[in-house]
């Protein structure tokens, strides 16, 4: 089976077009230990050019079916396997939709524990929301945000999915290690503080350590590792896959739930979006002339859309704005 068939299934299953017996020779070709690579090249491909969003409970039976196919091999072969699925997790969604449906249930009899049931929490520009999660984890989210969570933690570890902003208070439980997976970066924690920002648009992905510990991977390679201690910034680049740590005060970084918008050393574009969150509008600039600089600037809460603005140009020589609705028009002379 090429790459082009396994496509092709795939597609029809997303279209409900694929047959019974099709998902059947398909989950039986995938637990074959031969073409691994194949495998990997072409779910890699389907991933690539999938176009809508794979749901959460995806990616959570993923990781059951993936425990059963190692738990069917012998030892040996039980190592093999696993770092190969580990390699494909990034891409694999699509793949183990096809392995949950009926035909693979049927033909297998795999033994799949009730699933997870899930919340979602999206929060509108212009807004911010508090929770606690399940577990006592205190959790505040910013606008243009979504973090998804399930109703119990069953499994042995915490695990949320966020995509936008967010400040974690993590309860502490040393048995069951908290984790906010994100498009690009996956955080691990016992009980500590720290912020994420990991909105799908955004140039970066940056996670702030408050106090505690926390550990940062890499969803594209989970062997690069970092530890950040308290005011520690790790900010991953992902136009040329780069990181780097800087030292923040990440307390005042994550005062936006109080109102506060504080940057340090931010670029133009990041003041932007996060303007545009808090007050819901849309900022139009030229971003080649404003590319080259970093500014340091507080907002206070109690501060209007023309307040923000009018700071911004006294920060930035010779501009202007005009603001028309929910239009912002930002002008340097």
């Amino acid at each position: 089976m090429d790459s082009n068939q396994i496509k092709n299934i795939v597609q029809k299953f997303f279209e409900n077009k694929a047959s019974r017996h099709t998902l059947t020779l398909f989950a039986k070709w995938f637990r074959l230990d031969d073409n691994s690579v194949e495998k990997d090249d072409a779910l890699a491909l389907v991933w690539e050019n999938i176009p809508s969003v794979i749901d959460i409970q995806t990616l959570e039976d993923w990781s059951v079916v993936k425990q059963q196919i190692s738990t069917d091999k012998g030892d040996k072969k039980t190592k093999t396997k696993s770092f190969k699925l580990r390699k494909i997790i990034p891409y694999a969604a699509a793949a183990v939709a096809l392995m949950i449906v009926s035909a693979v249930y049927l033909t297998y009899k795999l033994a799949i524990p009730a699933p997870v049931e899930y919340t979602q929490l999206s929060v509108s520009y212009g807004e911010y929301k508090k929770l606690v999660l399940p577990d006592g984890t205190q959790v505040s989210v910013n606008a243009g945000s979504s973090l998804i969570y399930p109703k119990e933690f069953t499994s042995n570890t915490r695990t949320v999915f966020l995509s936008g902003e967010a400040n974690f208070d993590v309860a502490q439980d040393p048995q069951k290690p908290f984790v906010v997976k994100t498009k690009h970066i996956d955080i691990t924690a016992l009980g500590t503080k720290f912020h994420v920002q990991s909105y799908p648009n955004d140039r970066q992905t940056k996670a702030s350590l408050i106090e505690g510990s926390i550990q940062v991977s890499m969803e594209s390679d989970a062997s690069r590792l970092y530890v950040l201690k308290p005011n520690d910034q790790l900010i991953y680049s992902h136009g040329d896959d780069r990181i780097s740590i800087i030292d923040v005060d990440a307390a005042k970084l994550a005062s936006w739930e109080d109102g506060y918008l504080i940057f340090q050393e931010a670029s133009f574009y990041e003041i932007a979006q996060m303007i545009e969150r808090k007050y819901n509008v849309v900022i139009n600039y030229d971003g080649q002339q404003l590319s080259h600089q970093s500014y340091y600037v507080k907002f206070n809460p109690d501060e209007s859309l023309s307040e923000v603005m009018d700071v911004l140009t006294l920060l930035i020589h010779q501009s202007s704005y005009k603001i028309d609705g929910n239009a912002v028009y930002f002008y340097k002379k």
